[in-house]
């Protein structure tokens, strides 16, 4: 700085939500060395979002997103950076995952690529199609692309391109368990846009007639799913340590945003904070309520999004108690089976690395769209049902696990319904009223662990960039 020259204003941020998304675009904000205050409120007591370790008779678990996707770089760089690279652990040899067909556990074809196989041999043989859909399915690159650009549901993309077998058999339960969605209103192509992709080179399966069998991955330490030995509530942990003393507010909601003067003002139950720009990592829903008297049609366009509730259940078996060890990382129920269950994962098969000796960790999944209230029930009755189909399923005799523990996540899951990209057209077309407004987080653009990574470093992106960003972006403060 020149003689004379005056220090730079220090430029103040509030970051609405203290998830993963939000805690993210703080650090990014904060380690650039900008003069930059950085405020983070948070309405619970912890910070974290849906990313939550605990323990139960020793054995760790999550109560969200157990695992992230290395497909995507942007988790395991966050990882890396924060110094926890020597805690990453990946999942077991035994990869399978079981489709309940008729009472009984078929082992998925090895070779899936997402809804598609590209492995002829397994595929040929598996019991999880009849002979006619797998005829259907294979005759699935000579049928033509969609050429309209219209939005289309992932059911109908998948009865026109593989048949309703391949729907009801391996798609709707593979979309019950990332997105907790209904295959009949989610949007393939804010869901799976890469099948739109494959669709036009040839089709989902042509990589089934290659002399190699599909896609090969090159050798690595790394696995598709990877964690951390003691959970991932530590990047969170690491996250938060690296932002300033003071800079983070738990146990206090953001109750309302304003504009005067040029500032924003941010309505806490404690403090009405100012700030020159404001980042929303909250579920769409949730930001709605916070702007509905400063912008009408802003809150009505974020209530455009649904969400969806489900919940998880961890059980923990005593070994002796399992008849015959389950085979593969866990299992999908099609609704057709009459579960409450909607999936299952073997936790301490998937990731032996930080299981305890002598016990097998079962985590259930159940609700989602259309199967709501199970998740929103009473919860005695929900894990005495939980209870029943593992037992069911595992052929457990009766055998009662040593603990059982149910969280419940009620319309916390974003549900990315056809005409997905038109509403977050139209809250593109919103935010450009608002200078220094940036929305960030799986409501809007991606729900995995990378896909909120992503989301929150744009997010600190955007701030910087401030009024240099171009607001003719269709949507300019989107993250």
């Amino acid at each position: 700085m020149r003689p004379g020259q005056r220090p730079p204003a220090t430029k103040k941020v509030v970051v609405l939500g203290g998830g993963i998304s939000g805690l993210v675009a703080a650090y990014e904000l904060v380690k650039r060395g900008h003069p930059i205050e950085v405020t983070v409120l948070e309405a619970a007591k912890t910070l974290g979002g849906k990313v939550r370790t605990e323990t139960l008779e020793g054995q760790i678990f999550e109560t969200g997103p157990d695992s992230f996707l290395t497909t995507k770089p942007e988790m395991l760089a966050l990882v890396r950076e924060l110094g926890l690279e020597s805690d990453l652990i990946g999942t077991g040899p035994d990869a399978g995952v079981g489709i309940l067909l008729d009472g009984r556990l078929v082992p998925m074809p090895a070779g899936m690529n997402l809804v598609a196989p590209t492995r002829l041999l397994p595929f040929a043989f598996t019991s999880l199609f009849t002979p006619a859909a797998k005829l259907h399915m294979a005759l699935e690159p000579l049928r033509p692309a969609r050429r309209d650009g219209a939005d289309e549901s992932l059911a109908d993309f998948t009865r026109r391109r593989l048949g309703p077998e391949a729907l009801e058999r391996l798609v709707a339960p593979m979309l019950a368990g990332i997105y907790a969605g209904d295959p009949e209103k989610m949007s393939v192509r804010s869901t799976f846009p890469q099948l739109l992709e494959m669709e036009k080179k040839g089709g989902l399966v042509r990589g089934m007639w290659s002399p190699f069998g599909g896609l090969r991955r090159r050798r690595s330490a790394l696995t598709t799913f990877m964690t951390l030995k003691g959970g991932l509530s530590k990047v969170i942990d690491a996250l938060s340590r690296r932002l300033p003393p003071r800079s983070v507010r738990v146990d206090c909601p953001a109750q309302a945003l304003r504009r005067r003067d040029g500032r924003w003002e941010i309505v806490t139950p404690n403090a009405v904070l100012e700030a020159d720009a404001v980042i929303s990592a909250l579920p769409a829903s949730a930001f709605a309520d916070c702007v509905e008297g400063l912008d009408p049609e802003l809150a009505m366009r974020l209530r455009e999004i649904p969400f969806a509730s489900t919940a998880t259940s961890v059980l923990i078996y005593d070994d002796k108690d399992i008849p015959v060890r389950p085979k593969g990382f866990g299992f999908l129920a099609p609704r057709a089976e009459g579960l409450t269950v909607t999936a299952a994962t073997y936790s301490s098969a998937k990731f032996p690395g930080r299981a305890v000796a002598g016990r097998t960790t079962v985590r259930a999944f159940i609700g989602g769209a259309g199967r709501e209230g199970d998740a929103e029930g009473a919860i005695t009755r929900l894990e005495s049902r939980v209870r029943a189909d593992i037992d069911k399923v595992l052929g457990l005799r009766g055998a009662a696990p040593l603990a059982m523990k149910t969280t419940r996540w009620i319309k916390s899951n974003p549900q990315y319904e056809v005409g997905h990209s038109r509403r977050l057209d139209r809250l593109g077309s919103c935010l450009k009223s608002h200078q220094s407004l940036i929305l960030a987080g799986a409501s809007y653009d991606g729900v995995g662990l990378p896909d909120c990574v992503r989301s929150g470093k744009r997010a600190a992106e955007l701030v910087f960039a401030g009024s240099r960003r171009s607001h003719d972006a269709v949507r300019p403060g989107l993250a």
